[in-house]
C-alpha cells in the first residue's frame, strides 16, 4: 500500500483520495526517481512555483522542503524508482498538497529502437505554461490512444499548428536540425529543457517554431520528451512515417542518458559531503 505525505500529516492512499476527489483548482509537478535519486528536482521546483504564480495560489513550501519530503516519501514507501507527483489545491477555502508515488508507464527497449505511434488530437490548453489539471483534454486524449492503440497523441491548434503532446512535447527533425514550438505556447517541459542544453552542447541548430499538420511530410524523424519517456523517437503519426534510426536522434538519446547519470551520480556524491 502507497503512503502519501500531505501537510497534514503520513495518510494510506485510499484516505488522501477521499480528501482531493473533491477540490476544485489543481496544479501539480511530477519528478521521476531513478536509484533513489529525484531527478532535475530544482528545475521542477522553479516551475512548480511558476504554475502556481499563474493560478495565483499561494506557494507555502520552500526547496529545502519539497527536496526533504521527497526524500520522506521515498523512505516511506521504501521505493527508489517510479514517478512521485506533488499536488497542491484547493479545498473549501484552504491550501492543501500532497507527495505520492504514482503508477508509470516507461517505454520498453522495443519501443526505444522501433518507435512509437502517434497521432494528432486538435485542441487547445487555456494556460500552457501552468502544470494544472484539465480533465476534459485529458480524458479525450487519453480515450483516443486507447481505441487507436497509440502512445501519445499531439495537440494541434485551430490552425493546425502542432504544439505539444498531451503529457509530452514534441520536437521534428529536418536535415540535422531540431524544430519544437516556442515556449510561450506549451508547458516548458524539464525533460525539453534539458534535451535543448543536450543539443546545444552537441552543436545542432534549434528552431524554436510550430510545425504544422501538412509539413509534418517534409520532416526526417521526430520525437517525445517527457519524465517518463525521456526521448523517444515517433515511429508515425498518423500515415506518416519517421526515420527512428536518425543519426542526430541518437547522438541526442545517448547525451541525455549521459546527463541523467552525471546528475544521478552527482548527487549522490553531494548527500556523502
Amino acid at each position: 500500500m502507497n503512503l502519501v505525505l500531505t501537510n497534514d500529516g503520513l495518510k494510506s492512499e485510499s484516505e488522501y483520495l477521499k480528501i482531493s476527489s473533491h477540490s476544485d483548482l489543481y496544479v501539480y509537478e511530477v519528478v521521476r526517481v531513478i536509484d533513489g535519486v529525484a531527478l532535475f528536482l530544482e528545475d521542477h521546483f522553479v516551475r512548480l512555483k511558476k504554475s502556481m504564480q499563474i493560478q495565483q495560489l499561494p506557494f507555502q513550501i520552500t526547496y529545502r522542503e519539497f527536496k526533504q519530503n521527497i526524500a520522506e516519501l521515498i523512505r516511506q514507501n521504501q521505493r527508489t524508482e517510479g514517478n512521485i507527483k506533488f499536488i497542491c489545491f484547493v479545498e473549501n477555502g484552504s491550501i492543501y498538497w500532497a507527495f505520492s508515488f504514482i503508477p508509470h508507464s516507461y517505454p520498453t527497449s522495443e519501443e526505444y529502437q522501433s518507435g512509437v505511434l502517434t497521432d494528432l488530437f486538435f485542441a487547445e490548453r487555456e494556460n500552457p505554461n501552468a502544470k494544472v489539471i484539465q480533465t476534459e483534454i485529458r480524458d479525450e486524449a487519453n480515450r483516443m490512444i486507447a481505441d487507436r492503440k497509440l502512445y501519445e497523441v499531439l495537440l494541434a491548434d485551430h490552425n493546425g499548428m502542432i504544439t505539444e503532446g498531451s503529457r509530452s512535447n514534441v520536437f521534428f527533425v529536418k536535415s540535422d536540425v531540431f524544430y519544437t514550438a516556442p515556449d510561450f505556447m506549451v508547458l516548458v517541459g524539464i525533460t525539453r529543457q534539458k534535451v535543448v542544453e543536450c543539443l546545444k552542447g552537441l552543436g545542432f541548430q534549434i528552431v524554436e517554431q510550430t510545425v504544422s499538420k501538412d509539413q509534418i511530410y517534409s520532416f526526417d524523424a521526430a520525437f517525445l520528451t517527457g519524465t517518463s519517456p525521456k526521448v523517444l523517437p515517433i515511429k508515425s503519426i498518423g500515415a506518416k512515417m519517421f526515420d527512428v534510426q536518425n543519426r542526430a536522434v541518437k547522438k541526442l538519446m545517448d547525451a541525455y542518458n549521459k546527463m541523467i547519470q552525471e546528475y544521478i551520480w552527482n548527487e549522490k556524491n553531494a548527500s556523502t559531503k
